[in-house]
């Protein structure tokens, strides 16, 4: 079928000059059915804007003032009342993993609560999930000034703070001399219980201890992505490079799809899709062109001062159901950032939204909607 048109829109604006906005993320903020798009400045302002339907304008809703807010994120009800609470953590400068309470209908500011302070800093990714099989879900995050794994069930009472039971998975978490990023929850052994996967490794709790593989190297800031991308009824992991550049690799990031063979436990068979990407912090696994098909979207960061030659793009790579792809370009001049696939609109289609990190239009999100009728 081929790729649908998008067309490039804008959503609304959140500016937090002169700080990037950091967190960014989808969900169905007040339950209306429609899916709202979360944003947070590393310092400023988060908040919500909330889906009217089709054709309407997004409405805006401070959550809170904010400080030293890292990238990743996400919205759970945490307390049990129906109600999306989001968590995130702190950035370089912090050690702290918060959460703020969704105060519901009657709207005011949102209650910030310390979920952990581990005295390392920086948390680039947040899972909630039953990772554990006993049928308790845990936050599980990533904290990139220790290079640790962290794991904390999610207690009855989340008010308090912080959290009982904070539990440390793994340490020495780096690729070279970069820590980790990128992590998901997902049963990758297809035994009917959860694994996490985080950056090159994955881990799964035996009943009496945590088991460390590693399934790819060489990778460093990577964004992931799980799903039976090739049709063989077992789930393959995608990596792409979310940040070489700003981190020691000029020569930009790869992205790619790892297979795992008969042992799930060695490094699984890597299948290069594309390199040289500028920084693609983003990716994302869905049904695209209408084939029932994964597949797979990754957007380029690009830089603040990168020449008007290389603009950051917008990638699809359409899958054949194989494992073979093919590369197309939605956009271009835009960077992206953490950008998520989701229906917008109830169409059955999947748009694209998300926001720029660098330049003139940082505080800006954008939607790219579909156009596949």
């Amino acid at each position: 079928m081929g790729v649908p048109p998008f067309e490039r829109q804008v959503l609304g604006e959140l500016d937090n000059s002169p700080d990037m906005n950091t967190l960014f993320n989808v969900a169905d903020i007040d339950g209306d059915g429609r899916t709202d798009v979360l944003v947070s400045g590393r310092n400023g302002r988060m908040a919500w804007f909330g889906n009217q339907g089709d054709g309407r304008p997004w409405v805006r809703h401070i959550i809170a003032e904010v400080r030293n807010q890292e990238c990743g994120g996400l919205a759970v009800d945490l307390t049990g009342d129906g109600r999306l609470d989001v968590v995130n953590g702190g950035d370089w400068q912090s050690d702290e993993v918060a959460w703020w309470e969704d105060p519901g209908p009657a709207g005011g500011e949102w209650e910030r609560r310390v979920i952990a302070a581990t005295g390392h800093n920086q948390f680039h990714d947040e899972a909630v999930g039953d990772v554990t099989g006993d049928g308790v879900a845990s936050l599980v995050f990533c904290n990139q000034g220790g290079a640790t794994l962290y794991r904390i069930p999610l207690p009855a009472d989340p008010r308090v703070s912080p959290w009982p039971g904070l539990e440390v998975i793994a340490t020495g978490l780096r690729e070279g001399t970069q820590p980790e990023e990128g992590l998901t929850i997902a049963d990758i052994d297809l035994d009917g219980r959860n694994e996490i996967i985080a950056g090159t490794r994955w881990f799964k709790w035996s009943g009496a201890a945590w088991e460390e593989s590693k399934f790819a190297s060489g990778y460093i800031t990577t964004m992931l992505a799980v799903g039976d991308i090739d049709g063989d009824g077992r789930p393959e992991i995608v990596l792409s490079e979310g940040d070489p550049l700003i981190y020691g690799k000029p020569e930009g990031g790869r992205l790619a799809w790892f297979d795992a063979g008969e042992d799930m436990r060695a490094p699984w068979e890597e299948h290069v899709l594309a390199e040289g990407l500028l920084d693609a912090h983003s990716l994302q696994l869905g049904d695209i062109c209408g084939t029932g098909r994964l597949d797979i979207l990754v957007g380029e960061i690009g830089l603040a001062d990168m020449p008007s030659d290389r603009p950051p793009k917008l990638l699809v790579f359409e899958n054949d159901g194989r494992g073979g792809f093919t590369r197309h370009v939605v956009d271009e001049g835009i960077g992206t950032h953490h950008a998520r696939l989701v229906d917008l609109y109830g169409r059955g289609v999947l748009d694209i939204v998300s926001r720029p990190l660098h330049g003139p239009r940082k505080g800006t999100i954008f939607v790219w909607r579909n156009g596949r009728r």
